[in-house]
């Protein structure tokens, strides 16, 4: 079976491994290749209705969880962390609970699933299929929180180097809030399905089982807040962005017009005294040049003077 990735069996402590599964049972784990063909076939076989196999096979899908009658569907989104990949392209895992038997599938390779793979190949793993259920959701939050930490400390090595290179500051921000909204996109839907899981399986998992769910619950919970903050803290930074440049151009606007103010008196004698016609004053004079220059000098210094008495800067 290609598209079998592994199979654990967790009707005792620690879990076996199951080296050649022919069918689900009970306190079984199956994780699934979902884009290898007889995938479909063999999940017909194990008596898995084919609206459940649909929906744990269909290409796009957005973190949700679903009440069945014999067990639950659980659609989550972990972050990618494959080698040359952006974390924020966040990758789907769907997990079926169902008469009993644990279903997980993956396209991708998915790394909290790889980290549990080998805490049980260790015999250092989860006890039960519901321990198992929490303990990937821990490693889920885990991996995101790296990523949401990462994210902040960027936007506040950002806050710190203020808007001297406005362009720079530019392209930082708008990938960041590129990134933090594909993250939002999916964390938000995520949380209400963890908060609906715990609702349902507050009955068949033992207390304290239930309690370490809630807690990932609320753990998801921080990190959804934690982006909001940070997109709002985007759009302040973006807004103090635009204000600098609006004032940076205000500022060389002012620049302009001043050097204008001072050169337009300059500009009309040059212009005055650049007519070549008879009757120009100077013109048999061999000073006159140098006159003419000095004279512009002292209009030059008198603007200056009375410019800055005026307080235009």
């Amino acid at each position: 079976m290609d598209f079998l990735i592994d199979a654990w069996d967790f009707n005792q402590h620690p879990a076996t491994q199951l080296q050649t599964p022919s069918e689900a049972t009970e306190n079984t784990w199956f994780h699934f290749q979902r884009d290898v063909e007889g995938l479909t076939e063999w999940l017909t076989q194990a008596g898995i209705p084919e609206p459940l196999i649909d929906a744990v096979l269909e290409e796009d899908t957005r973190p949700r969880f679903q009440r069945l009658p014999d067990g639950f569907m659980l659609l989550l989104r972990g972050v990618n962390l494959n080698t040359g990949e952006s974390p924020e392209d966040m990758l789907s895992l769907r997990i079926l609970y169902y008469k009993g038997a644990l279903y997980s599938f993956r396209k991708r390779p998915f790394l909290s699933i790889a980290k549990l793979r080998e805490q049980l190949q260790q015999q250092m793993g989860p006890e039960s299929l519901h321990d198992f259920i929490v303990a990937l959701i821990e490693q889920i939050n885990l991996r995101i929180e790296d990523v949401v930490s990462s994210a902040e400390e960027q936007l506040e090595a950002i806050e710190g180097e203020g808007f001297d290179d406005t362009a720079s500051v530019q392209v930082k921000l708008t990938a960041l809030h590129r990134r933090l909204l594909r993250l939002n996109r999916f964390i938000r839907p995520q949380l209400a399905a963890l908060e609906k899981l715990s609702t349902e399986t507050e009955k068949i998992m033992t207390p304290e089982l239930h309690q370490w769910l809630i807690n990932e619950r609320d753990t998801t919970q921080r990190l959804f807040e934690q982006i909001d903050l940070m997109l709002e803290q985007v759009w302040m930074q973006r807004e103090q962005l635009q204000q600098a440049i609006a004032e940076k151009m205000n500022r060389n606007t002012y620049w302009l017009s001043v050097i204008a103010g001072v050169f337009l008196p300059l500009s009309f004698l040059t212009g005055v005294f650049g007519i070549n016609i008879g009757g120009m004053p100077g013109v048999e004079n061999a000073d006159a040049f140098m006159i003419f220059c000095g004279s512009l000098v002292i209009i030059a210094i008198v603007e200056f003077l009375l410019l800055r008495r005026l307080r235009f800067w």
